[in-house]
């Protein structure tokens, strides 16, 4: 059976990676939403003379498909960060979980080489001594 080779440092070193990308990744989402608001109110609308004046506020249909873009894709962006989120928790979890079977296996190991009987040793003899 093959054995695991999981270096808790590397996890560490993936783990912190991962963070500075989601840290990139809200802000991209962050500007993408104001990017999309601001295309919004530049797409100008149907009314006559504009977005102004006594139509002022008054969305055009790009405006309205942008809004209902947003609301469409909104719990898909929400469900990358969620996922990601979920992912690096399980990967720490694993990985600790990994470390205390490996220091519960140790002190089974030793608690088993604790047991053995010596057999009778001259007197004078010491462990380590040849």
């Amino acid at each position: 059976m093959p054995g695991w080779d999981i270096s808790p440092s590397g996890v560490g070193g993936v783990v912190s990676t991962v963070g500075d990308v989601m840290k990139v990744l809200d802000d991209i989402v962050q500007a993408y939403s104001g990017d999309l608001e601001g295309a919004a109110t530049s797409a100008g609308t149907l009314a006559p003379g504009g977005a102004s004046g006594e139509h002022k506020g008054q969305a055009g249909l790009v405006a309205a498909a942008l809004a209902e873009f947003i609301e469409g894709t909104s719990d898909e962006l929400q469900f990358i960060g969620t996922r990601i989120g979920k992912s690096v928790t399980a990967a720490v979890q694993a990985t600790v979980a990994y470390q205390q079977g490996d220091l519960e296996m140790a002190a089974e190991a030793q608690q088993r080489s604790a047991g053995l009987v010596r057999p009778d040793m001259p007197d004078g003899w010491k462990a380590g001594r040849l």
